[in-house]
């Protein structure tokens, strides 16, 4: 029977990175000609889609503006992220890479449930050594509800799965609130803005990947 761990990348499975961060704000300005300032906008947890179109509704651009612009602005991100890529961009928390090879050596698959564009996450992800681990995913291109990545990430996976066989695993009540809509599994890793406390609304909370045996015991590994 099929199992699939859905995995977020910023706050989960890496830092937050400086240069896809900044990427918002330059395509704000080279495509749609407005000022943002993506350091204020609360985003943790959103897809870049949303993202774009809360920064620019935020500077009252109309939705068909932002709409027939956005694929123009989608590959301005992806050009400007791998222009200015550095380590920052890609650098992986505390134990991440021991727990993904135990559990990519478990009855589990392992997939991507992301905000980022799927160029962008697969650029971090290839440059931090991990990308081999990865079988499918959901991105910040495919929606801009969150929730609705987990139908694509089903899709690319192409094997039959239940529901109850998938985890969802990220750091935001956001990633937990999908879950939820999409009815997963969720669980939780107190690594990026929030702290545990935040995060009691999933079925298993973390404080981070060092508590491996607890994550593995949860998954009856």
């Amino acid at each position: 029977m099929a199992k699939l761990l859905l995995f977020d990348i910023d706050g989960t499975l890496m830092e937050e990175s400086p240069t896809h961060t900044a990427s918002f704000n330059y395509v704000c300005q080279s495509i749609y000609g407005v000022q943002t300032d993506i350091d204020s906008f609360p985003r943790h947890g959103m897809t870049d889609t949303g993202i774009l179109y809360g920064l620019l509704k935020k500077e009252n651009v109309e939705d068909d503006q932002i709409r027939n612009s956005i694929k123009k602005a989608f590959s301005a991100m992806v050009e400007y992220v791998s222009a200015n890529l550095k380590p920052d961009d890609y650098r992986l928390l505390d134990h991440v890479n021991i727990v993904l090879e135990k559990l990519h050596n478990s009855e589990y698959s392992l997939g991507i449930l992301t905000g980022n564009l799927q160029a962008i996450a697969s650029l971090r992800l290839e440059h931090s050594g991990i990308s081999s681990y990865f079988s499918a995913g959901g991105y910040g291109d495919d929606s801009r509800v969150r929730s609705e990545l987990v139908n694509h990430a089903i899709e690319r996976f192409g094997k039959s799965i239940e529901r109850e066989d998938i985890y969802l695993i990220g750091d935001t009540p956001l990633d937990i609130r999908a879950a939820r809509d999409a009815s997963v599994n969720a669980i939780a890793v107190a690594t990026g803005v929030y702290k545990a406390p935040d995060l009691k609304d999933a079925d298993l909370v973390l404080e981070s990947f060092n508590e491996e045996k607890k994550l593995m015991e949860f998954l009856k590994i």
